[in-house]
């Protein structure tokens, strides 16, 4: 087996919840020998519920100021020629953001994939716009093919085995000049080697892809992404910057390469 990102040779990193965790000698992609068929029902009432993983949701949660500051960053990367559409990968129950873009943007168009039955059913309900099945099905890009300016995920590639497939999904739902932003694990960050085992974000198989900053360049330029930038920071500094007010903490977080997460943007090329 090889490196889903760079093809490149994969060595032994740990073994949790039962699972290996391979890590790749190159770009440092981590990744764990489960396939999308094989976790086929995984994400039901029990998984929200925090039965089957390090993560619960509920439907009446508010977006927190950091998710906010988040999202309110991306959208001002888009043109202001139109009313943005916005799609959502991955939002589970509906909250946070679908929850927010409902009350503070109910002139843009919002939707979201989502892969959970359980999940869609409770986003129909509320009135949502969402298409059911994985990213990488040809019937969802077909669906959402070159419609959107803007498709994020909070804490979402991690989920997908497939990261080079899920890359291209977006780039061809995307309209040219849109973005993509995503928010997700550091692997080579501080506190992931600090922990090892003991890394919350270590998960599988709720979490099956583990990405280093390299990784993430290497699959956005490879399908064809440009102004690729990875911030080496999570909500927890965005929320401690909020707070503080504290000039320059999150080029401070970035620079350290201390932080559990990551948050990334990526620009489709203009026609």
């Amino acid at each position: 087996m090889n490196c889903r990102v760079c093809s490149s040779d994969l060595l032994p990193l740990l073994r949790k919840n039962g699972y290996e965790v391979l890590k790749c000698g190159n770009c440092g992609f981590g990744q764990v020998d489960v396939t999308a068929n094989e976790i086929t029902g995984f994400y039901d009432h029990a998984y929200f519920a925090g039965e089957r993983a390090e993560f619960s949701q509920q439907e009446d949660c508010e977006a927190r100021p950091e998710h906010r500051y988040w999202i309110e960053q991306n959208l001002s990367r888009l043109a202001e020629k139109r009313t943005p559409r916005v799609l959502e990968i991955g939002p589970g129950l509906g909250v946070p953001l679908g929850s927010y873009f409902q009350r503070c943007h109910p002139e843009m168009e919002f939707a979201a994939i989502e892969i959970s039955e359980y999940a869609c059913e409770r986003l129909s309900m509320r009135g949502f716009n969402v298409f059911k099945g994985r990213v990488t099905e040809t019937a969802t890009i077909d669906a959402c093919r070159g419609r959107f300016d803007l498709i994020y995920g909070v804490e979402v590639i991690e989920h997908d085995p497939e990261p080079h497939g899920f890359v291209s999904a977006v780039y061809q739902m995307l309209r040219p000049g849109g973005w993509a932003a995503f928010t997700t694990g550091n692997i080579d960050g501080l506190m992931a080697r600090w922990n090892r085992d003991r890394w919350y974000y270590l998960d599988p198989p709720a979490h099956l892809s583990y990405f280093t900053p390299k990784a993430v360049r290497h699959v956005f330029d490879a399908e064809g992404f440009e102004n690729v930038s990875v911030g080496r920071y999570g909500f927890k500094y965005i929320a401690l910057k909020l707070r503080t007010h504290l000039p320059g903490i999150l080029r401070l977080a970035h620079l350290s390469n201390i932080s559990t997460g990551m948050s990334i943007a990526a620009q489709r090329p203009s026609l």
